[in-house]
């Protein structure tokens, strides 16, 4: 295995999605995917469980992975030391809104190709902080400075066979009896939407969790139960098979981008502040 491999697999590991892995470097999906089956290979096991064309990082997968998170920030971290000043990289961690980053990411990178931006997960934000987070308030104001990137309304994503598709607005405490799909409880969004469910007063009956949107998705669309999830995530892919039904009450999650309070941001952490507010505040505008 070489370097260019192992940050293949970290992207794809990261956004658990060969296409988007491979728009983030440049190159063929095809290219990602001999790649992880390369590595699978020579570590004679599997990285990923594959479900049709949906991937999920296993056991063995995240083990890896922290393996070669460690690896590649102490590297990046001597590259970053000795490259010349006009190439620049920018560490970012993402505790809400992982989604967008398939999208942003590129799109920076593509504007100003001298700047590269890099994954800080696992074992790596416990060894550098990054230059910034992507949160979802309330964060400790006391730690960070941030920005408001979007308020995102919470809905529920209903099957298409369900008895209650087609209805445009539903008080919450109406779906107390419905089974559920949420993410881990640690997922930031799972903790805001449980207290949803908490002050419309009941305990959601949680019947499957997923890891991201993708797998929530797929479990909606099969009918397993409904999900309660940020509209504008949703709504960035269609779904013949599902559909949003507003809350009454229309609550709505906020997204935000921290960075440690008392930062002096050097003029590329600035560029990428801006352009990420612009970029936010564009996809608002379009949803």
């Amino acid at each position: 295995m070489n370097l260019l491999e192992l940050r293949y697999f970290r992207t794809a590991a990261t956004l658990e999605n060969f296409s988007k892995a491979a728009e983030h470097h440049l190159i063929p999906q095809s290219a990602v995917s001999i790649t992880i089956k390369k590595l699978e290979n020579e570590l004679d096991c599997k990285l990923f469980d594959r479900s049709g064309k949906a991937i999920k990082l296993n056991a063995n997968g995240k083990r890896f992975l922290e393996t070669v998170d460690r690896s590649l920030s102490i590297l990046d971290e001597g590259i970053n030391s000795l490259r010349k000043p006009s190439v620049k990289g920018i560490g970012i961690n993402i505790q809400s809104g992982i989604h967008f980053m398939t999208y942003l990411v590129p799109d920076f990178e593509k504007n100003y190709p001298g700047i590269r931006i890099f994954f800080l997960q696992g074992n790596a934000v416990k060894n550098k902080e990054a230059d910034f987070t992507f949160f979802q308030l309330p964060i400790d104001d006391n730690k960070y400075e941030y920005k408001v990137l979007m308020e995102d309304e919470i809905m529920a994503a209903i099957p298409k066979s369900h008895h209650l598709a087609g209805k445009k607005v539903v008080d919450l405490e109406k779906l107390s009896d419905e089974s559920f799909i949420a993410y881990d409880p640690n997922n930031q969004l799972r903790r805001f939407t449980d207290s949803l469910c908490k002050d419309a007063g009941f305990e959601p009956s949680i019947s499957f969790e997923a890891d991201d949107m993708k797998s929530l998705r797929s479990m909606v669309e099969a009918g397993l139960g409904i999900a309660l999830v940020p509209s504008t995530s949703w709504l960035q892919s269609m779904s013949g098979y599902a559909s949003l039904m507003q809350l009454k009450n229309h609550p709505t999650r906020t997204l935000a981008l921290a960075y440690p309070k008392n930062k002096e941001l050097s003029p590329e952490e600035q560029l990428f502040l801006e352009f990420t507010e612009s970029w936010f505040s564009n996809l608002s505008a379009t949803v």
